[in-house]
């Protein structure tokens, strides 16, 4: 029996699946380590550096893969690809009891023990994004994950059972043509998604942890602290740690699209930080970012598309329609 990790990710964002894999190999030496890249070497990029398994999107023949591909962004298309992954991991290796999904921007720092035993009980485990209320103006808000996903899903862990094959082909037929980022429509990627998988499955852990998925959102409820080499959070171990929207190109920030702390107001988060910031460097993050996607084809005209069906949804009177329609198309 064995335990999988995979993540998903295009070219340019190999040195954060790297720093992710080197992580996982330190901690969870047993573990079976995957990329699932979204994308086709094209330039023949050296990828030898990654030592691991890497397996390209089109290897799954993802029935209808075409029209995910022109109908969604590239941030659309990587997310949509996660529930075949699963299902295709689970099939090619039967021996494999648990599989987990972690986003590339994220560190190990423990043995997954405790994630093996809660899978012991359950079949499917989500964290989410945090579990105590903001009581401010500052970004992110709770109006945030409202809109995008109680769960945040660069975190899931599945277990082989009838009912997680059966979840796994529910989320298949909504991400097929529907993992859009379009929240006028009550639409986030894969993410919004899974806030119905407590409510349509069973054996659903709902994981509160504080070690487990870390990140800008929640440090409002979480202090980091190292005690004789190691990272604890509100006292308990650090699992992982996830470094989402966080740039060496900006290493002032701890995160895009967040004003609610920075290294000064959280000086735990230095040396977490700075280690990570290392890693990705280490491992040609400057060089690789500069690589297009493959897949990666009319973004602007996706998104506008998307703007004007925005708009059309909307109570106007037709003649304004046509107006918004007219400059939007151009």
């Amino acid at each position: 029996m064995s335990n999988i990790a995979f993540t998903l990710c295009s070219i340019n964002y190999l040195a954060q699946a790297k720093t992710l894999f080197e992580s996982i190999k330190q901690t969870n030496a047993d573990w079976k380590f995957i990329i699932g890249l979204v994308d086709k070497n094209d330039k023949n990029t050296d990828l030898s550096f990654l030592e691991c398994e890497v397996i390209e999107v089109e290897q799954l023949a993802i029935p209808g893969f075409d029209k995910m591909v022109k109908q969604y962004t590239i941030v659309e298309l990587l997310t949509s690809a996660k529930p075949f992954y699963f299902e295709w991991l689970f099939n090619k290796y039967a021996d494999a009891e648990v599989v987990v999904y972690f986003d590339p921007d994220i560190m190990i720092f423990q043995p997954l023990t405790k994630l093996e035993n809660s899978l012991k009980q359950f079949d499917i485990m989500l964290t989410p994004h945090y579990t105590t209320p903001i009581n401010d103006t500052c970004l992110p808000t709770e109006l945030h994950v409202m809109q995008t996903g109680i769960f945040n899903l660069g975190f899931i862990a599945v277990k082989r059972s009838a009912n997680s094959f059966n979840m796994l082909a529910w989320w298949q037929s909504r991400l097929k043509d529907q993992c859009l980022i379009d929240l006028s429509r009550g639409l986030f990627v894969d993410q919004l998604w899974a806030n119905l998988i407590p409510a349509y499955f069973n054996k659903v852990l709902i994981e509160k942890y504080p070690g487990y998925n870390m990140a800008h959102w929640n440090l409002h409820e979480r202090r980091l602290e190292k005690i004789n080499g190691e990272w604890f959070v509100n006292g308990q171990p650090l699992i992982f740690y996830h470094f989402s929207h966080y740039s060496p190109a900006h290493p002032e920030a701890i995160a895009g699209h967040h004003n609610r702390y920075n290294f000064v107001t959280r000086p735990d988060l230095v040396e977490i930080y700075e280690v990570y910031k290392e890693s990705l460097i280490r491992y040609h993050y400057f060089d690789l970012k500069k690589i297009p996607c493959f897949y990666l084809n009319d973004e602007k005209k996706k998104k506008r598309k998307r703007e004007i069906e925005t708009f059309m949804r909307m109570a106007l009177p037709d003649k304004l329609k046509g107006r918004i329609k007219s400059l939007l198309g151009k």
